[in-house]
């Protein structure tokens, strides 16, 4: 093995955080593919998790991140061609690859990559994608690293495919804490819905140091809730930031006026821990629409951020 001691060290020590965060698989992809970028060099990680037919990127970061949720089709990729043979690849550059889905690493910006697969029992069920911006010339590290952190990832996830056919899914999809939809499955929504949808808004509600009273983010979420239509969705997308899809946003002011209410919802009462001036003071909201603020999803939210 070509990994350097300090280098193996710290895999070691994150390894050993993946299995302190447990069930919560959404943090432990990002906390791994995170290391990975962080000790590889990458210009970004992804964690594309194989559903039915498609591959949906279901953790992304760096260039990556504006691709969060992304659902494509396992034939023509290359991360198809890891799914299906369990072993890993690399490609210097993808403009002169021909095993890889070029229009699509165009639109992600990279040029470089490292794919691992990750397998639970007998299956590969996901994938993790180390990419880069440039052309590059591999040694055997990267690969190693890689390797190394998805394999307790897999591990992980392993424990979910064998409580149920739908628990992985629901696992990857879903923000531990809070109990409301991740930071995935929002984008993943949006994305889709953004395709279909002639105006579509989106609110944004930042509470400053929720995060650390972990036992009020259900309650926050909850009353979020109680402000939604039909069709909306409440998701955890940071660690203080709640975001809403307002699936019946046809113009601003029914924007306006549903996060007028969401506002009042999350700071009408006290939460353990926060009196209710302290939550109010705390608490900062915002709103996007579609099509005249942004016309990407990740856009949507940045114009929304208050």
């Amino acid at each position: 093995m070509n990994i350097p001691s300090h280098k193996l060290l710290a895999i070691i020590e994150a390894q050993v955080q993946l299995v302190g965060l447990g069930n919560d698989l959404s943090a432990v992809m990002d906390a791994a593919s995170a290391k990975a970028v962080e000790l590889t060099g990458a210009d970004g990680a992804v964690v594309e998790l194989l559903e039915d037919d498609s591959i949906v990127y279901r953790s992304a970061s760096g260039i990556a991140e504006a691709q969060l949720g992304l659902r494509m089709p396992v034939a023509n990729s290359l991360s198809g061609r890891v799914l299906t043979s369990r072993t890993p690849a690399l490609c210097s550059d993808s403009e002169t690859d021909d095993r890889v889905n070029r229009e699509a690493c165009r639109k992600v910006g990279l040029r470089a990559m490292v794919i691992v697969p990750l397998i639970a029992g007998d299956e590969a069920i996901a994938v993790m994608k180390l990419v880069w911006k440039e052309p590059r010339a591999f040694n055997d590290s990267e690969e190693q690293i890689a390797a190394l952190l998805a394999n307790m990832t897999a591990m992980l996830m392993q424990r979910a495919t064998q409580e149920g056919p739908n628990v992985l899914r629901q696992r990857m999809t879903m923000d531990e804490a809070s109990g409301t939809a991740n930071r995935s499955f929002f984008y993943e929504q949006l994305q889709a819905r953004l395709a279909g949808s002639a105006h579509l808004g989106v609110a944004v509600v930042r509470i400053h140091g929720i995060d650390s009273l972990p036992e009020a983010l259900a309650d926050i979420s909850r009353r979020i809730e109680r402000e939604c239509r039909a069709g909306d969705l409440v998701a955890r997308i940071g660690h203080d930031e709640f975001a809403v899809i307002l699936n019946m946003a046809s113009r601003r002011s029914i924007v306006t006026s549903q996060l007028h209410r969401i506002s009042l919802s999350v700071t009408g009462e006290p939460l353990p821990g926060i009196s209710d001036a302290a939550l109010r003071a705390a608490c900062h909201t915002g709103s996007s629409l579609y099509p005249e603020d942004a016309r990407t999803a990740i856009e949507l939210v940045q114009a929304a951020r208050p």
